[in-house]
């Protein structure tokens, strides 16, 4: 029996030495970040001078993930950095603690090379990174004022309006809503998120999104429409529409219409598409106006209703993308809508289409049962079977929704 326990003793030995070492490695792990990696993040920070923000949290100081960051010293103390300095956008690996996304941004502004170079850097010395990305510049899908001019709105038919509990609540992520506009009368514009001001303030200094929210809007009533500011005057970039799809995602709205896009994939927008898929959430995506037939995203994505514009006889737009990501079609071309301060203007492209998808998509919720969650592939089904396959050109195939 000795001889059986002496045998036994170096196996015993070697056991207790790995709950040791692996006690002293769970003491230096916090929540998100081993040591090692909190130690190569702040050398990084330091070297790039980046400021970091957690871009799922709405104020840092309610963010574990900042928390941890500052306990450990990993944010120097910089200056805050200039928004319009691209920076990296970093997906986390989920973890005990769930998904999270950061910010890197630099204080002094970094060409492309210096940011791909720094996003190597740090997707090599952290293992919790999963991906690390270099910010881009967002594209609204409507340009251009075909022409403007002010006048009142005329009257419309409206559905009849639900009851409180089953509105369908829309999210806007584009240039910001006027929802003092007549064009919202019959419907519900609510406090939203600018992530441009990072507070509730809402504006719309551009006039795209409450050209593309009268669209949706018009026609409808009983919808909520709720704003996320992603771009102003000065434009924005794909961290700022991060943060409002994960906004949107975390308020359980229905359907997101995204009239935007950016020219290369994202594994992080990605990562939000994904997550609003199992969520039943509808995400309504323009194509783009690049006459491409590739290279444009969120709609490029499979779990996205893609939509190319066409013109009253159902022909593609000139400049609309196409392709066999493409889902759906729909009237794209100088769409008459809402502009801020109570006017109105015509605008093209498949940001119009677009909405006009959306206010289709919610007018099926809308019609489903009020304890029914349509997934995807049900709303396609629906779209297919209300519109008309297009039988020729580069859009064949596709179904028209008029």
């Amino acid at each position: 029996m000795k001889k059986h326990w002496l045998s036994a003793a170096p196996l015993v030995f070697v056991l207790s030495l790995a709950l040791v070492f692996g006690f002293i490695e769970a003491k230096n792990r916090s929540e998100f970040f081993t040591a090692r990696s909190l130690e190569n993040l702040r050398a990084l920070n330091e070297k790039h001078e980046m400021v970091v923000e957690d871009l799922f949290a709405i104020e840092e100081t309610e963010s574990p993930l900042i928390a941890e960051l500052l306990q450990a010293d990993v944010l120097i103390p910089i200056p805050v950095a200039d928004r319009d300095n691209r920076g990296l956008v970093v997906t986390l690996n989920p973890g005990l603690s769930g998904e999270a996304m950061l910010l890197l941004q630099p204080v002094n502004s970094l060409s492309d090379v210096e940011l791909a170079t720094a996003a190597v850097e740090y997707q090599e010395a952290i293992p919790e990174f999963a991906s690390v990305e270099v910010d881009q510049d967002v594209e609204l899908q409507s340009p251009f004022y075909d022409w403007f001019f002010e006048a009142r709105a005329e009257p419309v038919e409206l559905s009849s309006e639900p009851e409180d509990e089953d509105r369908i609540q829309v999210a806007v992520v584009d240039s910001g809503i006027d929802g003092d506009h007549e064009i919202f009368d019959k419907n519900s514009v609510l406090t939203g998120w600018n992530t441009i001001s990072d507070d509730t303030t809402m504006y719309d200094d551009v006039g795209h999104g409450t050209h593309v929210a009268g669209i949706i809007s018009k026609g409808i009533s009983g919808i909520e429409i709720i704003p996320y500011k992603i771009v102003d005057s000065k434009g924005g970039k794909l961290s700022n529409v991060i943060e409002a799809v994960s906004k949107a995602i975390a308020d359980e709205v229905d359907v997101i219409n995204m009239s935007f896009g950016v020219p290369s994939a994202s594994y992080a927008l990605e990562t939000l598409v994904e997550k609003a898929y199992k969520k039943d959430i509808i995400m309504v995506a323009a194509a783009g106006n690049n006459n491409k037939d590739s290279g444009f995203y969120p709609a490029q994505y499979e779990h996205t209703i893609a939509v190319a514009g066409v013109d009253s006889a159902g022909n593609k737009m000139p400049n609309s993308n196409y392709g066999d990501w493409v889902d759906v079609a729909a009237y794209g071309y100088h769409v008459r809508s809402s502009l801020p301060d109570n006017e109105y203007g015509y605008k093209s492209g498949t940001s119009q289409a677009t909405a006009k998808i959306s206010a289709a998509v919610a007018e099926l919720l809308m019609d489903a049962s009020s304890d029914e969650d349509l997934s995807l592939e049900q709303v396609l089904s629906g779209l297919e079977s209300a519109g008309k396959a297009i039988t020729e050109g580069k859009l064949a195939g596709v179904t028209r929704i008029q």
